[in-house]
């Protein structure tokens, strides 16, 4: 496509979700750190740390992924409350923190040598133990294996920019329609995932996608409204019949709406009462 598929509103800080998740105290935030550039002439570059699983253990979730070798990884929630865990020689880590009956947010960062890198995007927990990494200008990512194909989550701005996400086959070709007019196609990418960036814009209000391809063939019905204004915290979760919206805030100021999709909603009657 010609332009991002999420054009960032300009805010005159970063938004309150950047400042908090970085692991200030409520009410003391303070800017996160520049990401780091890059550019392999860079001394001492460091990669973002990631987030690769997640399960549920014993009333807690159990996160888990890669970071520098030895690195402090850092959990935080927007209110401050953190959790770390030392990553291994190999740069593995895990680490727990408590299961909510309501969806949580996190941001994920790193130390090594005194030096703070950020995660690119947000980890959100679903109430019923889903991960899904929230990524600005950019498709969610599940954190889990299901489904093998179909769709996973529906990503759209104010401005009606969207991406939508699923899996499929290793190397099949996927297209998306929007109430029957073609407006993205790709390729499912060698982890068995693809994000394909609609090429116009969505019109607020409901919708009817579909994704075909290559043993690929789900539909939904959407709802790309506007988020309504976020007064009370950097992010909103709201359950639909067809899944998680999911309102946030992202570093730019701007606010993204993410719908993860319930699997069983896919190709169902529940799809198409997904308007509140």
């Amino acid at each position: 496509m010609d332009r991002a598929p999420f054009p960032i509103v300009a805010a005159a800080g970063l938004a309150a979700l950047a400042l908090a998740l970085v692991g200030c105290g409520p009410g003391a935030p303070a800017a996160p750190p520049p990401a780091p550039k890059h550019d392999t002439l860079e001394a001492g570059y460091v990669a973002s740390p990631q987030v690769t699983g997640l399960e549920l253990q014993d009333g807690q979730v159990r996160l888990s992924g890669t970071a520098a070798p030895n690195a402090i990884v850092r959990l935080a929630t927007p209110g401050g409350q953190a959790t770390q865990a030392h990553a291994e020689g190999d740069g593995r880590w895990s680490l727990m923190t408590p299961a909510s009956s309501e969806a949580a947010i996190y941001g994920l960062s790193q130390n090594v040598d005194g030096r703070t890198v950020q995660a690119q995007g947000y980890v959100l927990v679903t109430p019923d133990g889903q991960g899904v990494l929230l990524r600005a200008g950019a498709g969610a990512r599940t954190l889990s294996r299901d489904p093998e194909t179909g769709l996973t989550a529906f990503d759209v701005d104010r401005d009606g920019g969207a991406v939508v996400s699923g899996r499929g086959p290793a190397g099949a070709s996927v297209s998306a329609r929007i109430d029957g007019h073609k407006l993205g196609e790709g390729r499912v990418e060698e982890d068995g995932r693809f994000a394909l960036p609609l090429t116009g814009p969505v019109a607020p209000g409901s919708h009817s996608l579909k994704v075909f391809g290559d043993q690929v063939d789900a539909s939904i019905v959407v709802d790309a409204r506007p988020a309504a204004p976020l007064t009370s915290g950097p992010f909103r979760a709201t359950p639909v019949p067809a899944g998680l919206r999911v309102d946030w805030m992202t570093p730019g100021g701007g606010v993204q709406t993410t719908l993860v999709i319930r699997q069983s909603a896919v190709d169902g009657g529940l799809a198409s009462r997904d308007l509140p």
